[in-house]
């Protein structure tokens, strides 16, 4: 006769933000010896996988528990909180298929698993694909400013980039010295801290939310990567932005004199900038004027 494994119940547990999606599911089960006796008051090893598109499916996540069952059988654990084998859990996709739950157990606490079940996810993937849904699209007005870039991190948290909602100061040199400040990243801005004049006055610009109060202090000169993406999102922030009715907020240059700089430098010398009226990026001696837009992460 085969071990019983009954499963109780899988449900949500924890308070989550808006901005994560669900890290853990509550999931409860009753393991029996092949001749129906409860496994009671004893150390279980159990392997947890998920599954998509049929209970042999291809494995999309996979962990670990030691559990304790109680004098009624029964063990529980959370799905999220384990000891991770393979994938992570708050970045599956549910919205791919239909996904089923394996679980492994072995009565005597190893990995020798001889017990296993598998029940299909049914409306628990509708909740979590509604969770793990994108909170944000290009051109909303958050975290400070307007969104321009997103993108989904292993951590299955969706991050992004921010621009500020006008320019910075007028028309300036990128420096007025040539000297080799090592901002040399051409995708993270953040890692551009030389010293010069169009990063240090994005790095003293400050924003603080009318509605809310909350200050966001922590902005940088974009790489010419991010600057990019500002170029290639300038028609959704032109549209949003001279069209808010906010004297405060301004759009992107588009006329002849609508070079931005980037904090990416080139050698002692030149620095890459983009002319924004054309998409076009290239590289211009660092005491030329351009101006100047602050970005920042989430």
């Amino acid at each position: 006769m085969k071990p019983i494994l009954t499963i109780v119940f899988l449900t949500f547990v924890g308070q989550l933000s808006l901005a994560q999606a669900p890290q853990k599911m509550s999931y409860q089960f009753v393991v029996r010896d092949p001749g129906g006796t409860l496994i009671t008051n004893q150390s279980i090893g159990v392997r947890i996988s998920v599954r998509i598109g049929s209970e042999s499916g291809t494995t999309v996540f996979s962990e670990l528990h030691t559990v304790s069952t109680n004098s009624n059988g029964a063990g529980s654990l959370e799905v999220g909180d384990g000891t991770i084998l393979n994938g992570v859990f708050a970045a599956i996709d549910w919205g791919l298929g239909t996904y089923f739950l394996e679980s492994e157990i072995d009565p005597e606490g190893g990995t020798n698993y001889t017990i296993n079940g598998v029940t299909q996810m049914l409306s628990v993937p509708y909740a979590l694909h509604a969770s793990n849904s994108p909170q944000y699209r290009i051109g909303d007005l958050a975290h400070g400013g307007i969104i321009f870039s997103l993108w989904r991190g292993a951590d299955g948290i969706e991050h992004g980039l921010v621009a500020s909602l006008s320019n910075i100061g007028g028309s300036m040199p990128w420096s007025s010295q040539y000297e080799i400040t090592a901002s040399n990243s051409s995708s993270n801005g953040q890692q551009n801290m030389g010293s010069n004049e169009a990063g240090e006055l994005c790095e003293t610009y400050s924003y603080e939310n009318p509605g809310t109060g909350e200050t966001f202090d922590d902005w940088y000169l974009p790489a010419i990567w991010e600057l990019n993406d500002i170029s290639k999102a300038a028609l959704v922030i032109n549209n949003i932005l001279l069209n808010d009715n906010v004297d405060t907020t301004i759009g992107l240059n588009e006329d002849l004199d609508s070079g931005y700089w980037s904090s990416t430098e080139i050698g002692s010398t030149f620095a890459w900038y983009i002319q924004m009226s054309s998409g076009i990026a290239n590289t211009n001696f660092k005491d030329t004027l351009y101006r100047i837009r602050a970005v920042r992460r989430f």
